[in-house]
């Protein structure tokens, strides 16, 4: 379950088949409350990237600079540059700065943009209010 909640590939896929579904009943249903609901649920896969580090147990360290380079131990440009392959520590480590910086709280912006107003839509489009 734990690499289930940490997967940043599923969790935004969850993201797009939510506000998806939502979009759908609601235009079914003509009714705009149904994308609310499920901008609801948005927000929750966007906590989930945001408590990445802790689902997975491993704090995000800090930047460490290479002596021979300018480069950080986490960034893959460093390991390329000698000809390694990147430690599984180092992509773990970028994935969590990813989620925790860029997608968990794009999704959780998203999603509370979606729940507080899709049911405005309802007047836009002559939906039951």
């Amino acid at each position: 379950m734990r690499k289930f909640l940490s997967s940043i590939t599923c969790l935004l896929t969850l993201t797009v088949l939510s506000f998806a579904l939502g979009l759908g009943l609601s235009i079914y249903c003509r009714n705009f409350d149904w994308l609310a609901r499920f901008g609801a649920l948005v927000i929750c896969w966007g906590i989930l990237l945001l408590a990445r580090p802790s689902i997975t147990g491993k704090e995000i360290g800090q930047h460490i600079v290479a002596s021979d380079s300018e480069l950080s131990l986490f960034d893959p440009a460093y390991y390329a540059e000698k000809r390694e392959s990147v430690p599984e520590w180092a992509l773990d480590n970028l994935a969590s700065r990813r989620a925790t910086g860029i997608y968990g709280p794009i999704v959780c912006f998203l999603g509370t943009l979606t729940n507080g107003f899709a049911s405005l839509l309802n007047v836009a489009f002559g939906f039951a209010s």
